[in-house]
């Protein structure tokens, strides 16, 4: 009795932490991380495409955060573990709405992974093109 008591406390303050650490992420993402890159990348800039790369990442990571939230949060609704997101990921689209908007959720984060990835494969290329 005592056990379980003791293991629901420890899972709640894990929960506690991670929303905690999570939050702050996302707000350090925000309030300090993207408005210091585009600032870098626009006041020191000798060519105009490596700026417009630099923007492009830094709005491609913060889809990345939302997209994130979102889908975990629409997940977590759903009260799927780890087994029923696998199901639900790896299955056709699904049928029922609610699974339905946390499938296309989940393919919104890929998508904005996968667009991040491609800027950051396109900054030193380009970097590297121009000779700089």
């Amino acid at each position: 009795m005592m056990d379980k008591r003791l293991q629901k406390v420890f899972e709640g303050v894990w929960a506690s932490l991670f929303k905690a650490t999570t939050g702050f992420a996302i707000l350090l993402a925000f309030l300090v991380v993207i408005p210091f890159t585009l600032w870098f990348a626009w006041a020191q800039h000798t060519t105009l495409v490596n700026p417009i790369l630099v923007t492009l990442f830094c709005l491609s990571f913060a889809w990345v955060f939302v997209s994130m939230v979102l889908c975990y949060r629409r997940l977590r609704k759903l009260g799927l573990d780890g087994e029923g997101r696998m199901r639900l990921f790896s299955g056709p689209r699904p049928s029922d709405p609610d699974e339905l908007r946390a499938w296309q959720l989940g393919w919104h984060f890929m998508y904005a992974v996968l667009a991040a990835l491609l800027c950051m494969i396109s900054i030193p290329l380009v970097s590297w093109l121009s000779g700089r």
